[in-house]
């Protein structure tokens, strides 16, 4: 369906969708369509096809603000939008009224979250000047003074508003997405978790020169002190704090998804040290295994068997978790790979959506395909799960090289792509996925 940018058009549009899903009759934006529409929920779904469903995002201006005071609204829809670039995707007002609009086809299968970032007109995207690079520098700095303005849909009935993920952003479940069920009580509960760590430790590290926090959480109801599986978490500050995994865990370890076995989250500390430590680095990873898990084994049994041992990680810490398991693989020999920096160092490989192309070459993409290929990992048998994003373009190329290159030395590997962008509110299934495959594999 094709929207007009006229005032016109864009007011009977509304009015027809509005009317075909309640109805009524009702003057677009007054009181009585607004109150309607936070009892439907949006986004509205319309014209729904069996791949595709057009989708109508909106935003009322909030009557704080002063008339005309905000110039435009741009929505940032991870996986879908490009916010790289430089003509950003932005929602249509409606003349004299506080409606703001958006419309966009969504596959069945999609999950992501999405925000709308209302600006003045000086805060209004510039345009860039001088060379490529210039223009890409200058847009960088525009992004970093607009995203704190972010905020997530009020209308929506999905909304996370009592974990730190969901203070800015809406998460959006197609119908057909793959299933998250051990996050349904989480959801329903919009973001506020029951359960929490057991224990909070402070990591004194003399290799790595610092202290970080460990949060540890046991999914056993037995009071035996008896050897559990082992999960390592990176960027456990997330996965403890912004998006509690906590509940997840307990209910797919009580339906029989998951093993009972002890969690270890991993404080990322910030971004400078996450760059640092979880882009190969093999001090960070002596740390672990000649610091942390003694640490972890004065409080629970540490399993000393590889296969009972699993590194979870995304981005660079996919990569980190992957860079473990084939260097040490006596001692971590499961791992869930989540989007995996696979392009590490080579920073150039990653290209803004409009500029990727995929490629046509049957090179190794990246440094670590190419070491994998050399034998890195041949006298091992890992147990192996890796998923990346439909939106994640040259990811997508990296991780399945990867995990084609993994395959030929007879790994156990399973790699999938779900339907999304760079997205924790996808990893977050994936996760629980990933732990019970890498679990259930035969020893």
């Amino acid at each position: 369906m094709f929207v007009e940018n006229s005032q016109t058009q864009g007011k009977q549009f509304l009015s027809s969708i509005f009317k075909s899903l309640f109805r009524k009759n009702c003057c677009v934006g007054d009181e009585q369509w607004w109150e309607e529409i936070h009892s439907e929920g949006t986004p509205l779904m319309i014209a729904v096809e069996a791949e595709y469903t057009e989708v109508i995002f909106l935003w009322r201006e909030p009557r704080t603000y002063i008339e005309n005071s905000i110039k435009e609204v741009y929505i940032d829809i991870n996986g879908v939008t490009d916010h790289h670039s430089f003509d950003m995707a932005k929602l249509t007002r409606l003349e004299g009224t506080d409606v703001w609009f958006y419309v966009d086809k969504l596959k069945n299968t999609w999950r992501g979250g999405y925000s709308f970032i209302p600006v003045t007109f000086q805060q209004v995207q510039p345009k860039y000047t001088g060379s490529a690079e210039t223009q890409r520098t200058q847009h960088r700095q525009w992004l970093r003074t607009i995203f704190p303005l972010s905020c997530g849909d009020e209308f929506s009935r999905q909304h996370l508003s009592h974990c730190e993920w969901g203070k800015n952003k809406t998460p959006l479940h197609m119908p057909n997405a793959q299933s998250q069920s051990e996050w349904r009580n989480f959801d329903e509960l919009s973001g506020q978790s029951r359960t929490h760590a057991d224990l909070i430790l402070r990591w004194h590290s003399k290799l790595l020169n610092g202290t970080r926090k460990l949060w540890l959480y046991s999914t056993s109801l037995s009071t035996t002190r008896h050897d559990l599986p082992l999960v390592l978490i990176l960027d456990g500050r997330f996965w403890s704090q912004s998006l509690p995994i906590y509940d997840a865990l307990s209910q797919a370890t009580q339906n029989g998804t998951l093993p009972e076995a002890i969690y270890v989250l991993i404080d990322e500390v910030n971004g400078h040290q996450r760059s640092e430590e979880l882009s190969c680095n093999p001090t960070f990873w002596q740390a672990v295994m000649t610091e942390l898990l003694p640490l972890v084994s004065d409080y629970f049994p540490v399993t000393q068997d590889p296969k009972q041992t699993a590194i979870v990680g995304q981005s660079l810490g996919g990569l980190a978790a992957m860079y473990a398991a084939l260097h040490w693989p006596e001692r971590f020999g499961a791992v869930v790979c989540q989007s995996g920096s696979f392009w590490w160092p080579d920073f150039s490989l990653v290209k803004p959506p409009s500029e990727y192309s995929p490629p046509h070459t049957s090179d190794l993409l990246s440094e670590m395909s190419r070491q994998v290929h050399g034998g890195l990992g041949a006298n091992a048998r890992l147990n192996l799960f890796l998923e990346v994003g439909s939106g994640e373009d040259i990811m997508i190329d990296l991780s399945r090289d990867m995990s084609n290159q993994l395959a030929s030395q007879q790994h156990r590997i399973q790699f999938r792509v779900f339907d999304g962008g760079h997205e924790r509110l996808c990893w977050r299934g994936g996760i629980i996925d990933g732990l019970s495959y890498v679990f259930s594999c035969e020893s």
